[in-house]
């Protein structure tokens, strides 16, 4: 049932957002938030540890990671073109809990974007549809 409704939603996101290439690569990375106990010092959804923006020949790619994930049900990756306001342009669906770092990576194609202030930033939503969001980065060459 849970594969039957992220297919729905994928469906969904597709139809509403476009078709997007995102994906997940695992692999431990050390981690420079506060632990205790082997554990996030703050109990939240998703405990972010890293977001990056590069340029890469004309496209932004977009990596970032978690360091534990508990009812996480998706990522909405957001970009802004003027600095303030931010718009959903993909979402990455998880819906798997982690106590190891995730990295994830996203490359944004940027058609037909213009704007002086590009920043991007990730929602993330749990399974109570409550959500956090990560910094705003801005791309670097």
């Amino acid at each position: 049932m849970k594969k039957l409704i992220v297919l729905i939603y994928i469906a969904a996101a597709t139809i509403l957002f476009g078709y997007a290439k995102a994906g997940v690569f695992n692999h431990i990375v050390p981690s420079s938030s506060v632990i205790i106990n082997n554990k996030p010092a703050i109990d939240f959804p998703v405990n972010f540890e890293d977001l990056t923006v590069k340029l890469v020949k004309n496209k932004a790619e977009i990596n970032w990671s978690t360091i534990t994930e508990k009812d996480n049900k998706q990522f909405e990756i957001q970009r802004s073109t003027n600095g303030e306001d931010f718009k959903t342009i993909a979402i990455v669906f998880t819906l798997d809990d982690s106590n190891d770092v995730k990295n994830y990576k996203f490359k944004d194609e940027l058609k037909g974007v213009k704007g002086k202030s590009l920043r991007y930033r990730i929602k993330q939503v749990d399974t109570s549809e409550g959500y956090t969001f990560s910094k705003a980065v801005s791309p670097v060459l």
